[in-house]
């Protein structure tokens, strides 16, 4: 991700350069970036990375007609596709894309007709045409911050849905729809909101435009240190999407619990067992750019010989070891050695 001030700067190319080496670095010992897609490929056996692209730096080129970021971007893309990835693309206006504020001094929490022209403006036949382009509408939405609408563990779909009512062409639904008009072949994903960004007495709207996904972010899976608990609270937030024929999956996630779960045990059971068992995929590894920034799915912070040891964001940001992402490393090594 970029911020959109960069471009009235005279580092914005070193800037994009910069980004552009963190979305595809290779396995350089001593870069802070996340791993290579090579060593993603060849060490995890993995297929998907995600991406989160900034709507400040797209709406501002938009209105200032310049390419720089989504030209950057796009190349990207046809890295990782070359290397035989499938790519997730998540509209990011949270805290690290700079995404100017909105009248209240706070981020903005819905999509909106500036998300629409950001979405325009990124996309082109090449992407529209991909189906291994996955567009992930607008990351974490908020209903409670956006419109004051709803709790975290109430919200309100229909706000979700159509927006506050104070501004046009806002909220997920419209804002899908749309992007459906000009991406008709792409698979999009839509993120939920209130606690984790769950899906707690949602029911799908009407007109929800086809061949979409729902995903969910579940930083705090581990509740009260107690797996039963956990498992109570993972039900009301996702688990009966199972039985409603719509398809569910984690696009973001992380591990900063082990002082809640020291032995791992509800991590474990929560990656091989849980999920499984109610058809929620899980992506493994994904990152956001530029490398200063934290934020990201999956980081690498050492390269011994071939091997990255990978770990998750923000290291030590709870006083605990982040290090859950061992579980799905082990996992995807003992699957592609079979």
């Amino acid at each position: 991700m970029l911020c959109s001030r960069h471009f009235r700067q005279s580092t914005a190319a070193e800037s994009l350069r910069e980004a552009q080496m963190a979305m595809t670095a290779g396995p350089e010992r001593g870069w802070r970036y996340n791993g290579s897609l090579h060593g993603m490929i060849y060490n995890w056996d993995a297929n998907i990375v995600r991406y989160q692209v900034s709507q400040g730096a797209l709406d501002y080129e938009h209105a200032h007609r310049l390419t720089a970021y989504a030209d950057m971007v796009r190349n990207v893309v046809a890295k990782a596709r070359a290397a035989g990835l499938v790519v997730i693309l998540a509209m990011q206006t949270g805290r690290y894309s700079c995404t100017p504020h909105e009248k209240d001094g706070e981020l903005q929490r819905l999509p909106d007709l500036n998300t629409e022209h950001a979405w325009k403006y990124l996309l082109n036949p090449a992407l529209t045409h991909d189906k291994g382009v996955i567009l992930e509408v607008f990351n974490e939405p908020s209903t409670l911050k956006a419109c004051n609408l709803g709790t975290l563990l109430h919200p309100d779909w229909r706000a979700w849905e159509t927006g506050c009512g104070t501004e046009p062409q806002q909220g997920m639904l419209t804002v899908g729809k749309y992007l459906r008009s000009i991406a008709p072949e792409n698979v999009l994903l839509f993120d939920g909101d209130g606690v984790n960004f769950g899906f707690r007495d949602f029911v799908v709207p009407r007109g929800m435009p086809s061949n979409s996904a729902f995903t969910f972010h579940p930083y705090s899976y581990v509740v009260r240190g107690n797996k039963a608990a956990s498992i109570k609270a993972w039900n009301a937030q996702f688990g009966d999407f199972r039985n409603r024929g719509h398809a569910l999956f984690v696009t973001e996630w992380n591990e900063a619990f082990k002082c809640k779960d020291p032995n791992q045990t509800i991590t474990n059971y929560f990656i091989l067992k849980y999920l499984p068992a109610h058809s929620i995929g899980m992506i493994g590894y994904g990152w956001d750019a530029p490398a200063h920034g934290s934020g990201y799915l999956v980081n690498s912070y050492d390269y011994p010989g071939n091997k990255a040891n990978y770990q998750l964001v923000d290291p030590n940001a709870s006083g605990c070891v982040d290090n859950g992402g061992r579980v799905l490393q082990q996992l995807f090594k003992d699957e592609g050695e079979r």
